[in-house]
C-alpha cells in the first residue's frame, strides 16, 4: 500500500467517525487558527501574495507591491494527438446574439438611446443635433488603407518546441493554424464550465492552477517549490458558488501548496482599496457588471445584483455601431482574437460619456497583425462613440435573445444559532442612514465604464432616476471613479493587499492543515461574510 493510499484510507476512516460523530450530536471541535511561532509577531506582507481573478485579466502580486501584474486570463493547450479539431473559447461572442428577434432588439435599443441622449441638453443649453450613420458611411466606404510598413513588426508566439501550454498574452499570439485549443477558464465572473472540450470543472480547475503558477514563477519570480512559505488572499465575486469557491480553496493550499489562504469578496475589497468604510459598488468588467451595497467591511447579500454583461459587450456593440458607418477594416472577424484586441483597443481610445461632443470627426488607428504589413486606416464616426457606451444602461442595444441576464443572492434561511444572522442585519441595515451613506459614496471600479465624463453621466442618470421619495431623505448623490486618482482596475486588487496588513486579518486565515483535517468547515468558521 503506498504512502498515499493509507492517507486515504486513514482519511476515509476520519470521515466515518465524524459522520457517526455528527449523528450522535457531537460536533467537531475547530480550534483557533494556529499561527506558527515564526510568524507570530507580524505577519509580513511580503510573504502574501494578493489574487484578483477577472473574467479577461488575471491581476497578481505580492501584498507589498505597489502595483499588480495584469496578465490575459487565457491559456492555449497544445493538441494531444495530431488531427484534433480545434477548440476556441469566444471572446467577444456570445451565445443569443444570432436569434431571429436579435436584429429588432437590437434596433429598439438603440432607439431608447438615441431618445436618451436627444432628451438630455448639452452644457451650453442646446439639444445635440443627432448624426446619421449614412453621413459617414459614403466617406468610410472609398476609404483605402495606407501601407506603413510591408512589415508589421508583430509576430506569432513561438511554438517550435512544441509546449504544451501557453498562458497570457503568448496565449493570444499562437498562430490559429498551429495546434492549440484557446480557454478562458472564467467567463461573466464564474469559473467557465461548458460541454465543450476542457469545460469540466477539473479541466477547468487545472486551466486555472497553470496560469496562477506559472504568472507566481515569471513575473513574482517565486519558486513554486518555495509556496509554502507564503500564504494567499483570494478575492471572489460577491454572489459565488460554494462549492467552486472550495475547490478553489483546496487547489490553492493542496496543490499550489500555499501554506494558508484568507478568501474575501471584491465589493468589500474595493471598499478598503479606495479607503472608504460604506459605498455602493459599482463594478463593471470586461463580462459582468455587479452592483452591491458594503456598509463597515460586510457585504448586504439582499444588495448583491450581478448584470451578465460588461466592456466586451460595449466593444462588440462598438464593432456593429461601426459597421453600420462603413467601417473600412472589412476583413475584421469576431473570432479572430486578434481583432478583438483591436475592437477593444477603438472602443477604450474613440468612446465617451460626452454630451457635449458631437457631428462628424476624423480619427485613425493602426493594424499590425503578424505576417501581414502595418496598416494605417482613416475614418469618421459621429455618434457611435456616445452610443456603444450607453448600451450598458440600455442593455437591449446589444441584442442578446433568451440568455439569463440577471443574478440576485438569494437570501440564506435564518440561522437558530447565530442572533446576529442575516434577518437580525436586514431589520437593522435598511434605514434612512444607510440610503444616505449609499447614495452620497457610489464608487465605480473596474475597467468597464472608464469612459471621458463617465462620472458626470452616471450622476445625471442616477439624479434622475432616483424615486422622489428618496429624494427627500438624500442630501447629496456622489459617484467616485478615481478615487485618489486610483486605476480603477487595480481598486478591488488594491484593497486584497490592504487586507494583508489589518490586524483584524489575523483571524481569518485558513491554514493547509486545517483544511486537510476540517474542509469548508473552516469557511464557515473564518470567512469575514456570511458563507
Amino acid at each position: 500500500m503506498t504512502q498515499a493510499e493509507k492517507g486515504e484510507a486513514e482519511n476515509g476512516k476520519d470521515k466515518e467517525r465524524d459522520r457517526e460523530r455528527e449523528q450522535r450530536g457531537v460536533k467537531r471541535p475547530i480550534v483557533p487558527a494556529a499561527v506558527p511561532e515564526s510568524l507570530q509577531e507580524q505577519i509580513q506582507s511580503n510573504f502574501i501574495v494578493v489574487i484578483h481573478p477577472g473574467s479577461t485579466t488575471l491581476r497578481l502580486g505580492r501584498a507589498t507591491d505597489t502595483l499588480p501584474v495584469g496578465i490575459p486570463h487565457v491559456i492555449a493547450r497544445r493538441h494531444k494527438q495530431q488531427g484534433q479539431a480545434t477548440y476556441r473559447d469566444s471572446w467577444l461572442l456570445r451565445d443569443g446574439l444570432n436569434k431571429p428577434e436579435s436584429t429588432e432588439q437590437r434596433q429598439n435599443g438603440l432607439k431608447m438611446v438615441d431618445q436618451a441622449i436627444w432628451s438630455k441638453k448639452m452644457s451650453n443649453g442646446a439639444r445635440r443635433i443627432p448624426v446619421s450613420p449614412d453621413q459617414a458611411r459614403s466617406y468610410n466606404r472609398q476609404m483605402r488603407p495606407a501601407i506603413l510598413d510591408h512589415s508589421s513588426g508583430a509576430k506569432w508566439t513561438n511554438t517550435s518546441n512544441h509546449p504544451e501550454f501557453l498562458v497570457g498574452e503568448e496565449a493570444l499570439y499562437v498562430n490559429p493554424l498551429d495546434s492549440y485549443n484557446i480557454h478562458w477558464p472564467i467567463r461573466r465572473g464564474q469559473l467557465n464550465l461548458h460541454p465543450g472540450p476542457g469545460g469540466s470543472l477539473t479541466a477547468v480547475l487545472a486551466d486555472l492552477e497553470v496560469i496562477w503558477s506559472h504568472a507566481i514563477q515569471k513575473y513574482l519570480e517565486i519558486p513554486l517549490k518555495d509556496l509554502k512559505y507564503y500564504r494567499c488572499i483570494l478575492l471572489i465575486p460577491d454572489i459565488y458558488n460554494k462549492q467552486h469557491v472550495k475547490e478553489l480553496v483546496n487547489m490553492i493550499l493542496m496543490k499550489m501548496g500555499f501554506s494558508g489562504i484568507v478568501v474575501h469578496q471584491e465589493s468589500v475589497c474595493a471598499t478598503f482599496g479606495s479607503g472608504l468604510s460604506s459605498a455602493c459598488i459599482v463594478d463593471v468588467g470586461d463580462q459582468k457588471t455587479s452592483v452591491c451595497c458594503v456598509e463597515d467591511g460586510v457585504s448586504h447579500r439582499n444588495t448583491r445584483l450581478c448584470l451578465a454583461y460588461g466592456g466586451s459587450d460595449v466593444s462588440r456593440c462598438f464593432y456593429w455601431l461601426m459597421q453600420r458607418a462603413g467601417f473600412p477594416y472589412r476583413d475584421c472577424q469576431l473570432t479572430n482574437k486578434l481583432d478583438c484586441l483591436l475592437l477593444q483597443h477603438l472602443k477604450e481610445t474613440f468612446c465617451h460619456l460626452d454630451q457635449d461632443i458631437s457631428g462628424l470627426q476624423d480619427h485613425e488607428f493602426q493594424i499590425r497583425h503578424p505576417d501581414s504589413p502595418a496598416l494605417l486606416y482613416q475614418f469618421r464616426l459621429g455618434d457611435e462613440k456616445l452610443q456603444a457606451p450607453m448600451a450598458l444602461f440600455y442593455p437591449a442595444t446589444f441584442g442578446i435573445v433568451g440568455q439569463k441576464m440577471t443574478t440576485l443572492q438569494h437570501r440564506s434561511q435564518g440561522d437558530p444559532e447565530d442572533p446576529h444572522d442575516e434577518h437580525y442585519l436586514v431589520a437593522t441595515q435598511t434605514s434612512d442612514d444607510t440610503k444616505k451613506k449609499m447614495y452620497s459614496s457610489i464608487l465605480v471600479v473596474g475597467g468597464g465604464l472608464m469612459f471621458h465624463k463617465a462620472q458626470e453621466f452616471l450622476q445625471h442618470r442616477i439624479l434622475n432616476k432616483m424615486p422622489p421619495s428618496f429624494r427627500r431623505v438624500v442630501e447629496n448623490v456622489e459617484v467616485i471613479t478615481r478615487p485618489k486618482d486610483m486605476d480603477p482596475r487595480l481598486i478591488a486588487w488594491k484593497g486584497g493587499a490592504v487586507l494583508a496588513c489589518l490586524d483584524t486579518t489575523q483571524e481569518l486565515w485558513i491554514y493547509q492543515r486545517e483544511w486537510q483535517r476540517f474542509g469548508v468547515r473552516m469557511l464557515r468558521e473564518r470567512a469575514a461574510f456570511v458563507w
